[in-house]
């Protein structure tokens, strides 16, 4: 057993090692031609991906400056707009375009709205509570002209309080400019866009103008760094700039490369834990079918082997199975011929050596008791005689068991058959207190052979009287299933334990005194000598049921 354990477990090990290499050699193939093209990947990576995502946020800042022109030139188009400035003298609103602005102003991204004359002297703004103190900061601020708006700072946050900047475009007229309508714009409404290029620790975004005012995300003045990457120009003069934030660039893909290993380990891991397991269930699977058939090869052919293993293993077990028992069919039918062969041979012997000398006897005791007056002495000789009568039965059961008659059948109604064994046993019946009950199709016929089937009624109704001595029922029944006729004899005497049930066929057993062991033997030899099946159902204190098949007789079919 330990070199057959030996042999799976070496198997299993051939084939663990093989999957773990054909599993590792691509993983260790890739993380070598990782590490030798790793500074081509991290250039590719910051040239393709980061500045891409710059590229991708200068289009979002011009975009958020491109819908805030839109918003002015709305404002300055408006024929309201025109008329406050033509009587601006009186430096008051209309409502409806007082109404559109602080509609206006009610976006995050604008503080106010701001109307001044055409030298950019204020006259009014919206809302009037938003007023900004540091005009003066204007001359210094960084000015744009973007078509026909001007941009003009950014003012940086001071005093507490936030930084901003100005879009401002002219009101015409036919006689010229009349005017002017600025947004003042969050400046931090502006930077925050870029905050999704920030890496922690690696790199982050500025936003640059004029190269001599660098700004942080959040609109901070920010101090100059080493860039790493920029975008185009997304106002005249003003980009965004990502500069080094004090980290490694090839960190990430560090993480990355470890990331690779780790899975690369996980997944050798993995694999030794899978083939561990499926060595554990196949050698589940192989180590009963072993030890199967080592017993079947000791002669034992009731190790069953459970049939539900997946795909090739469970049609293995299956075949297995069929094949064992074939196989306990096979040699048992070889043991059964040459067993009757050697039993016929016997059976000869004992007819010639016992018979003969037994008539002789039979003869003197017949002859004795004719002549004989004492009453005790004739009592002695039946008893005689009994016994050898009792002699002669047994060696004829022995003979019909040794050497049986070949069947003669024809067509056999079950009815008629049934009703001659209750006449042939009714004295033996009342003489037990057994009831003989008769049901099933009174129609049903089967072809046996008469005697043989006679023989087989009786000798299992006697066995059922006698397994009833305090009396019972005993039920004959017959009924059709498919094309099969179904014949069932069945008591509810002292029935059978299973260690009984075991050994009741076989020949010379019994549970009887003065019993030959040969009755149910002989009687399940004609049930399958006329081509029926013979079963036994048992209970100890239950009962016993006796069930034959045989196939019905075609003309009963016919008339079914």
């Amino acid at each position: 057993m330990k070199s057959l354990f030996g042999r799976q477990l070496n198997l299993a090990r051939r084939y663990l090692w093989g999957a773990l290499v054909a599993a590792l050699i691509p993983l260790v193939v890739m993380a070598a031609l990782y590490d030798r093209y790793s500074a081509n990947l991290v250039d590719t990576l910051v040239t393709n991906r980061v500045e891409a995502d710059v590229e991708a946020t200068a289009v979002r800042m011009s975009s958020f400056i491109a819908v805030q022109i839109n918003k002015l030139e709305s404002i300055v188009d408006l024929s309201d707009t025109s008329d406050f400035f033509l009587r601006s003298q009186d430096q008051k609103i209309p409502p409806l375009l007082k109404d559109l602005l602080l509609l206006e102003t009610e976006s995050p991204d604008v503080y106010a709205i701001e109307l001044s004359t055409k030298d950019g002297e204020l006259i009014t703004q919206v809302p009037s509570a938003r007023a900004r103190d540091d005009r003066e900061g204007l001359s210094d601020a960084p000015f744009v002209q973007h078509g026909n708006t001007e941009v003009i700072g950014p003012i940086l946050p001071r005093n507490g309080r936030p930084g901003w900047f100005l879009i401002r475009m002219p009101v015409l007229h036919k006689e010229g400019t009349i005017g002017i309508v600025s947004l003042r714009m969050r400046l931090a409404s502006l930077t925050e866009l870029g905050s999704q290029l920030s890496k922690s620790g690696v790199y982050r975004p500025q936003i640059v103008v004029f190269d001599r005012l660098r700004m942080s995300v959040v609109g901070t003045p920010d101090p100059a760094r080493q860039s790493l990457a920029r975008s185009r120009h997304f106002l005249p003069g003003w980009r965004i700039h990502l500069v080094d934030d004090g980290g490694n660039l090839d960190e990430p893909l560090s993480l990355i490369r470890y990331g690779l290993l780790v899975a690369a380990a996980l997944s050798a891991l993995g694999l030794v834990f899978l083939f561990f397991k499926m060595s554990q269930r196949l050698s589940g699977y192989l180590v009963p079918l072993t030890q199967s058939a080592r017993a079947v090869a000791n002669g034992d052919f009731s190790v069953h082997v459970d049939e539900d293993g997946p795909g090739e293993l469970g049609a293995l077990a299956r075949s297995y199975n069929r094949m064992r028992l074939q196989l306990e069919g096979l040699i048992n039918s070889r043991v059964e011929v040459e067993r009757r062969a050697a039993l016929g041979g016997m059976a000869a012997g004992i007819a010639h050596e016992i018979r003969n000398p037994l008539a002789t006897v039979a003869t003197t005791v017949h002859g004795l008791k004719r002549n004989e007056v004492d009453a005790e002495r004739q009592q002695m000789f039946e008893v005689i005689s009994s016994e050898i009568d009792r002699v002669d039965r047994t060696i004829s059961e022995f003979l019909n068991y040794a050497k049986p008659r070949a069947p003669d059948p024809e067509p056999v109604l079950i009815r008629n058959a049934f009703r001659s064994i209750r006449t042939l046993l009714a004295t033996n019946a009342k003489a037990g207190n057994v009831v003989i009950d008769l049901s099933g199709d009174s129609a049903l016929t089967i072809k046996i052979d008469q005697a043989h089937f006679s023989q087989i009624l009786l000798n299992l109704c006697l066995n059922a009287i006698e397994a009833m001595p305090e009396g019972g029922h005993l039920r004959l029944q017959a009924y059709r299933e498919c094309s099969e006729a179904v014949v069932t004899v069945a008591d509810d005497g002292a029935g059978m334990d299973e260690e009984t049930r075991q050994k009741v066929l076989r020949p010379f057993f019994t549970t009887r005194t003065g019993g030959s062991g040969l009755g149910l033997s002989v009687t399940k030899q004609l049930v399958e000598t006329n081509g029926g099946s013979f079963q036994i159902e048992s209970d100890a204190g239950v009962g016993t049921v006796i069930t034959m098949r045989f196939a019905a007789h075609a003309k009963d079919e016919g008339s079914s």
